[in-house]
């Protein structure tokens, strides 16, 4: 079974986690750290994800928003593959050398990101739980 039914399925899903992200005090920190922004392109089904991370606090943009605005990293992935990477169940290194997660930019300062994202993946699960979701 798949993770997200439709577009709106996954944003309505991804989005609020996301955002919480942004003001989470741990998390949010490592963003702002990180100094960068990346847009993550969903597919099947389709959505976008620009955060901002150059600003204090992080700003998120959905769907065509994001679209418009510049970021210094662009990932695409399956929204399964984003989903999976938020439960914690997806290698990002290992995703990329098998092309299942397209990357353009800053590769670095992804990955340097990454490991300072290990808190996010409990926070997604709590997410799921708390929308009726399974975690």
């Amino acid at each position: 079974m798949t993770a997200f039914t439709s577009s709106d399925d996954m944003y309505a899903v991804f989005t609020p986690f996301m955002q919480s992200l942004t003001t989470d005090p741990v998390v949010g920190r490592k963003f702002v750290s990180a100094n960068t922004s990346f847009r993550v392109n969903h597919e099947d089904p389709d959505g976008v994800f620009l955060l901002d991370a150059t600003v204090d606090p992080p700003m998120l943009y959905v769907g065509a928003d994001a679209e418009g605005r510049p970021a210094e990293v662009d990932l695409t992935m399956s929204a399964e593959d984003g989903h999976k990477f938020w439960m914690g169940q997806l290698n990002l290194p290992v995703a990329l050398a098998r092309r299942k997660v397209k990357v353009s930019g800053g590769v670095a300062r992804l990955m340097g990101l990454v490991p300072a994202l290990q808190p996010a993946y409990e926070l997604y699960r709590s997410h799921l739980v708390s929308i009726g979701r399974d975690a």
